[in-house]
């Protein structure tokens, strides 16, 4: 999305840090993970757990980062600004992914332990690990086992019912993806807003669709993890998930010229992501929530055309400013029932949305 490559070409004058730059000892970044039970055997869990493994940049480092930070801002004729925010906002760009780490997660509720073998080179691991058995919450707590203190929440859920796939930027959250300057001040510098009504919506959501599992799908990269994780918490506590992010790093400059003018990559990102969830529940039906702002409409309407019924009904957020021209959206929903999307407008989030039985097939 426009936001992760506004913040990599931001940071693009990373490449220039030295090598000897000094750096503290090492981090682990435990993602919050969804879990499902294990289909080979019927009786233990799966967790889909994601670790980043680092050195936490000082010294230099991060004063090169808020040098990196000021000339940026001042291309788009932004100044003055207190740069503490954007600073411990942005600062897992320059952390130093470490790789040939082996990681070992437990879990109150579970009788096993998660090791996932070493990460990658990026300093990050994704596999699905198993925890033995566990009980019958929908949420535990996850933690390092050699480190208390770095924990996690687990979301479990059943290969039954329903779920809600959401996007984050301009979905449920105000980011001015359209606008760079006004995208800038959202996410280096303002307290994250919600967009007005979805709390709510979504609230009413876990209760109509007896308590679905959300998960939140988006093209920010991991680095914004923390930020994300902590807007959710405050903004969305009573339908918290796991965040899907990009997996974009500083290693390859060729990749930020990728990702500024491939619109695509995004589509592929979002599309794995929604792949990876119905490997992981395949029987249920989940409702995805989007914005015309990028790709979502085409992302779940090619998500439609692949899984059919898993996905149950599309709800797309007309922005201003976006297309939201009738082609736009007849080419994205191609092959996709009328019966089955709609777009919606922000005074739909208040008065039409939550009056709508998605659990008995509406949408």
């Amino acid at each position: 999305m426009r936001s992760a490559a506004f913040i990599l070409s931001l940071l693009a004058g990373v490449y220039t840090l030295p090598t000897n730059t000094p750096r503290a000892s090492n981090s682990v970044l435990l993602f919050d993970a969804p879990a499902f039970i294990d289909p080979a055997d019927g009786t233990s869990t799966l967790i889909s757990q994601e670790v980043f493994v680092f050195q936490d940049p000082v010294g230099d480092a991060l004063t090169e980062l808020t040098n990196i930070i000021k000339t940026g801002l001042a291309l788009f004729g932004i100044s003055g600004e207190d740069l503490s925010t954007a600073i411990e906002r942005t600062k897992l760009f320059v952390a130093g992914g470490i790789s040939d780490q082996s990681v070992s997660v437990a879990i109150s509720g579970c009788s096993g332990a998660g090791v996932l073998a070493d990460t990658a080179d990026s300093g990050l691991a994704l596999q699905n690990v198993s925890v033995g058995t566990c009980d019958t919450a929908t949420q535990f707590s996850g933690q390092l086992v050699d480190d208390a203190a770095t924990t996690s929440i687990v979301f479990a859920s059943p290969d039954n019912g329903f779920g809600v796939i959401s996007d984050i930027d301009d979905t449920v959250k105000i980011s001015h993806v359209l606008d760079k300057i006004a995208l800038a001040k959202a996410t280096l510098f303002d307290d994250p807003t919600p967009v007005a009504g979805m709390p709510d919506l979504y609230a009413t959501l876990s209760q109509t669709l007896n308590d679905p599992n959300f998960i939140y799908i988006t093209g920010s990269p991991f680095q914004l993890y923390p930020f994300l994780r902590d807007f959710l918490e405050t903004s969305f506590p009573e339908t918290r998930g796991p965040i899907f992010a990009k997996n974009l790093t500083l290693s390859d400059p060729a990749g930020i010229f990728d990702l500024l003018f491939d619109d695509n990559d995004t589509f592929d990102f979002k599309l794995s992501q929604i792949s990876r969830v119905q490997g992981m529940f395949p029987n249920k039906k989940f409702l995805t929530v989007g914005d015309s702002t990028e790709k979502d409409p085409e992302t779940y309407g090619e998500a439609f055309r692949l899984f059919g019924d898993f996905i149950q009904c599309i709800w797309i957020r007309k922005v201003d400013d976006a297309d939201n021209s009738d082609e736009r959206f007849a080419a994205a929903f191609e092959g996709v029932p009328e019966t089955k999307f709609r777009v919606y407008t922000d005074d739909d989030i208040v008065n039409v949305l939550p009056t709508i039985d998605v659990a008995g097939g509406s949408c």
